[in-house]
């Protein structure tokens, strides 16, 4: 099994590098971008609707649309929209919102518009404006989810704007300005909420008691029109990437520019072939990694199985034994990453109940721990460096997972902090045969996202974990490849959950919103 794992390995790696490269050459292919900084920091990327060493066309320039990414997104994650739009002729500028990607301001709550959202977009219009690349007299703004609520906050202060996109989002019009021909966009599989909304704020800004979906009220000339569309099989994430969803937009935006356009053909994004194709390489490379890892660290002796379902009812229990900790709150202020604090603090309360009472019960060894975990510790660094580098692909395309210096400071804080939790998880779970601990793992974390969720239908966490699950389910499917085949190999607990904690931690802090 060994040898098949390796061959397997050497061949995925193979087809894993075609595709970072294959992926590079389509991002060089693509339509003309021009990195920038944006007079309020942020880090910005303009798109251009013509491709790269060839003459733009005569006139003041492209129209220009705004693109505001959702809440634990970036500007990355708003390429596959962006490229659809520079198709059909739109300048695009997305931007890292503060405490977002590469943006190192902190991201603000509640603050006032001077240190918001709002400062953000109106330095990425003021930008626009001034751009000799563009025609800075048409200008429009558009966002997902989070960034959608930032559109329509701003579109009712800004009178000069051309229209106002939704994407998934957008609670409430505060400004005194009426936002210029405002299009509500969402998928059929969003939550109830934000389609209810939509509807009810075009209803509220056409003066009628009821809208129906793709109704239009009002006109584009008088920059009056609004309306609200939803998408069907596009739930709140795959609406970005829905190729109907971008027509529509598109559309939308040709009507308020006045754009009168022939046969148009909108071309899916090529980089997500390519991204798929080294992403299923990366999980068929995941069981030679895991082997490889295993040889630089201590192989052990196979721990005796005591079966599963007791330890996968302690590991619940201690979760939902610390739930009253985490609904009191406090500590987790102490890790400045927004809603993925509580999680990652939640898992540190149960992980140290578990140690502890292990210990107690002599479960495990404290002085063995720390020896493992440095002997472990050199396999974990390679490990960590060769995961992301296998997730070059995703990272590309969905979601940089680079790190500025205050988040790789946050990935190190929770990684401290979920090293209890991996300990107790895998030292409880990963016994017995590879087959039998690699069930009874999977009991685990089954167990861990039924009482996240649970948690956040008692109101005890943010509801944005709920969108964080599938997210943490996929992380976990593909952790668990890995940590089997260092199990099978070795029998190595220790250096699977020095692993797991160092991984979770990165993809936590290069994602969630940080506050410092």
């Amino acid at each position: 099994m060994t040898r098949v794992y390796k061959v397997v390995a050497w061949l995925a790696l193979a087809v894993l590098l075609a595709s970072i490269l294959w992926l590079a050459r389509l991002q060089a292919a693509g339509p003309e971008r021009v990195e920038l900084r944006l007079e309020s920091g942020a880090p910005a990327t303009l798109y251009l609707p013509w491709p790269a060493n060839s003459e733009a066309p005569e006139g003041p320039g492209p129209p220009a649309v705004v693109l505001a990414h959702g809440f634990a997104s970036d500007r990355s994650g708003m390429g596959v929209l962006a490229r659809s739009l520079t198709q059909a002729g739109y300048a695009v500028l997305c931007f890292d919102f503060r405490g977002h990607g590469e943006n190192r301001k902190p991201f603000v709550r509640r603050g006032g518009r001077k240190e918001s959202l709002f400062a953000d977009m109106r330095a990425a219009v003021d930008f626009l404006r001034t751009s000799p690349d563009v025609d800075g007299a048409r200008i429009s703004v558009m966002g997902h989810s989070m960034g959608a609520g930032a559109a329509l906050d701003y579109a009712g202060f800004d009178p000069a704007l051309d229209a106002s996109v939704m994407i998934s989002g957008g609670w409430r019009v505060d400004g005194p300005q009426r936002p210029a021909n405002a299009l509500f966009i969402y998928g059929a599989g969003d939550p109830a909420r934000i389609r209810a909304r939509s509807a009810e704020l075009v209803a509220e800004l056409a003066g009628v008691d009821r809208a129906t979906p793709d109704a239009v009220f009002g006109g584009f000339e008088e920059s009056t029109a609004v309306s609200h569309v939803e998408v069907a099989r596009a739930d709140h994430i795959t609406v970005m990437g829905s190729a109907y969803a971008a027509r529509k937009i598109i559309d939308w935006l040709d009507q308020s520019y006045g754009v009168e356009r022939g046969t148009f053909f909108l071309r899916s994004d090529p980089r997500l072939r390519a991204a798929g194709v080294g992403m299923l390489a990366f999980v068929a490379l995941l069981p030679g990694l895991g082997v490889g890892l295993s040889r630089l660290a201590p192989r052990r002796a196979e721990r005796p199985g005591a079966g599963a379902a007791p330890h996968v009812a302690l590991l619940a229990g201690a979760l939902v034994g610390t739930l009253p900790f985490v609904a009191i709150g406090g500590l987790e202020r102490l890790l400045p990453l927004v809603v993925a604090n509580t999680v990652v603090f939640h898992l540190f309360a149960a992980g140290l109940l578990l140690l502890v009472a292990g210990t107690l019960r002599q479960q495990f060894d404290p002085k063995m721990l720390r020896a493992e975990l440095a002997q472990s510790l050199g396999a974990a660094i390679v490990g960590t460096l060769a995961f992301f580098f296998a997730l070059a692909p995703l990272a590309m395309v969905l979601h940089g997972m680079g790190l500025t210096p205050e988040r790789a400071a946050v990935a190190l804080a929770a990684a401290v902090l979920l090293l209890p939790f991996q300990l107790a998880f895998h030292g409880l779970l990963r016994r017995g045969s590879p087959v039998i601990a690699c069930v009874s793992s999977l009991l685990g974390r089954l167990s861990i996202v039924l009482v996240l969720w649970l948690a956040v239908v008692a109101g005890v966490l943010s509801g944005v974990v709920m969108l964080m699950l599938p997210v943490l389910v996929l992380l976990f499917v593909l952790l668990e490849v890995l940590a089997t085949a260092i199990y099978s190999a070795s029998r190595n607990w220790v250096l699977p959950a020095l692993l797991e904690a160092i991984l979770l931690a990165w993809v936590f802090a290069a994602v969630m919103p940080i506050t410092v």
